[in-house]
């Protein structure tokens, strides 16, 4: 499962051991803890899944300020199309693709990076799925993997994830989360592949997220 977002903080007595969790694809659980007891920390998303960071208990008064969770790098993922085989490629990291030969079309999965949690949890890297790519044999296609944000500290913030690409398809990293000490605008959760979570003000609100996917059909 890819694309997880962060949880966030919560304010919960550190005897229950009680977390937010993180969203199923990797997002990171958040912390919790309040002043004057010690805090667990946020965990960051998971690495290649595009998860988003967990948010931290960074609110003032705290004893000790920790930063939220940083985001899970993404991950591409090819499979090649021919009349003989199907062969798939998993890039964890960027590099490039030559099209085998035989090869005229590929389908594609591309995750972004997650964003960074603050107070408030990250928000899951950007996925988007292409069936029957068009590509052209013995060509090389350049693949960047996003990578995640790290995770931010109050009265800072958490950073956006890095987008992934596969030639003209993008994926925008995750928006990052907000903090737990303004109302605007560092309160507010960052937009971006989907939206980081706001912090814990009422006027905050959570980021806009962008989950359309590219769909393009071939004659194959």
């Amino acid at each position: 499962a890819y694309a997880g977002g962060g949880g966030g903080c919560t304010n919960s007595n550190p005897v229950t051991n009680t977390r937010a969790r993180g969203g199923v694809g990797g997002g990171g659980d958040g912390g919790y803890g309040y002043a004057p007891n010690p805090m667990a920390t946020a965990n960051n998303g998971t690495t290649n899944t595009g998860g988003g960071g967990g948010g931290n208990r960074d609110a003032p008064g705290s004893v000790t300020v920790q930063a939220g969770g940083s985001g899970g790098s993404g991950i591409v993922i090819l499979k090649a199309w021919t009349t003989a085989r199907d062969g798939v490629q998993t890039f964890t990291s960027s590099g490039s693709f030559t099209v085998p030969s035989g090869v005229s079309t590929v389908d594609v999965l591309v995750v972004a990076g997650g964003g960074g949690g603050a107070h408030a949890g990250g928000g899951a890297g950007g996925l988007r799925y292409t069936r029957r790519y068009p590509v052209v044999s013995g060509n090389s296609y350049t693949v960047t993997v996003g990578a995640g944000g790290s995770g931010g500290t109050s009265p800072g913030i958490g950073v956006v994830g890095s987008n992934s690409v596969f030639d003209t398809i993008t994926s925008a990293g995750g928006g990052r989360g907000g903090n737990g000490s303004d109302s605007s605008p560092n309160g507010i959760g960052g937009s971006g592949g989907s939206g980081g979570g706001s912090g814990h003000f009422i006027t905050s609100s959570g980021g806009s997220g962008d989950r359309k996917s590219t769909r393009l059909n071939s004659s194959h």
